[in-house]
This record gives C-alpha cells, sequence and structure tokens, in this order.
C-alpha cells in the first residue's frame, strides 16, 4: 500500500475511530416460537436474538456455536445466513450476521449467571415478537424468514439504528 493511501487511512480514522464489529445471531425456531435472550443494559432490558462477537481468529461458524454454549449451554447446528443487518450508532458499528440455526427438540437452555449483562431467556411466540422491545428493531424482517420457512433470499436490512429511549 502506497504512503499517501495509508496516510489517508489514518486520517480517516483519526476522525471516525469507531471500527467495525461483527456479532453473530441464532435464529432459533421451534413449535411456532423463537429463543431469545433478554439483555439488561444501563438500567434497559430488551430483548435479543442469543449471539455476540467473534473471538481471536474463529470462523462465524465456530462464534456462533461457542456464543450458545457459553451463554445458553447449547450444542446447535449453524445452518444458512438469513439477515444481514448494522447498526451505525455514534458510538459503534456492529454487523449483524443472523443465522438459521437448529437445537435439538429437547434441549434445554441454562442460562450463565456469570454474565451481569444476560437477565434471562424465553421462547416467545412469533405473534408476540412484535410487541416485544426487540433488539436490532428487526422483528418485521425475522417473521419474514420464518413466514418464508426459512428458503427465501438473505435479507440486507442496511442500517437499523434508532436512538435509545429516554
Amino acid at each position: 500500500m502506497s504512503t499517501s493511501l495509508v496516510s489517508l487511512a489514518a486520517l480517516v480514522n483519526a476522525f471516525n475511530p469507531v471500527t467495525p464489529q461483527l456479532r453473530v445471531a441464532a435464529l432459533i425456531v421451534q413449535r411456532g416460537r423463537i429463543l431469545l435472550v433478554e439483555h439488561r443494559k444501563r438500567d434497559q432490558r430488551y430483548w435479543v436474538l442469543p449471539g455476540g462477537r467473534l473471538q481471536g481468529n474463529e470462523t462465524l461458524d465456530a462464534a456462533l456455536q461457542r456464543e450458545l454454549r457459553e451463554e445458553l449451554g447449547l450444542e446447535a447446528r449453524v445452518g444458512r445466513l438469513v439477515i444481514v443487518c448494522e447498526t451505525l450508532a455514534p458510538d459503534r458499528h456492529m454487523v449483524n450476521l443472523i443465522y438459521q440455526v437448529e437445537i435439538g427438540e429437547k434441549a434445554e437452555p441454562r442460562l450463565d449467571r456469570s454474565d451481569p449483562v444476560l437477565a434471562g431467556w424465553q421462547w416467545v411466540s412469533v405473534d408476540q415478537l412484535p410487541r416485544l422491545d426487540f433488539r436490532p428493531p428487526i422483528a418485521d424482517a425475522v417473521l419474514d424468514v420464518i413466514a418464508e420457512n426459512f428458503s427465501g433470499p438473505v435479507r440486507m436490512l442496511g442500517d437499523t439504528w434508532k436512538p435509545e429511549p429516554r
């Protein structure tokens, strides 16, 4: 890379110090219900698909399997990518990669109580999802993917960030 390009990259990073992060998440559906995890951050509680950020030099598949084991004690089979969305907040840039994931029919999640962010988990009926504080706010896309039985195209949603309610 030329010196001028390196200097340009350094200049851009000086004004935009937010480095994009990758987050993998699992869309797990059984008997018309979606597995969600409740997060507790900064006096707020909201629901997310289980998952998390990559660590070190791991693959997307390995990261998602690790996160499901750590958060919920689940062994899983990672399927196809179904949704890609970004969170472009003033202080972070998160790229969310959401996969169809299968767990055993009798698998029972066990919450990692050592993580202070994890407040709980729940199987939520698909018709209940739009009424929850679900983040990122992609309930419509999740419901479309489920309605198509995971057979439609990957949904590229772009930026889904919304300011947090005060």
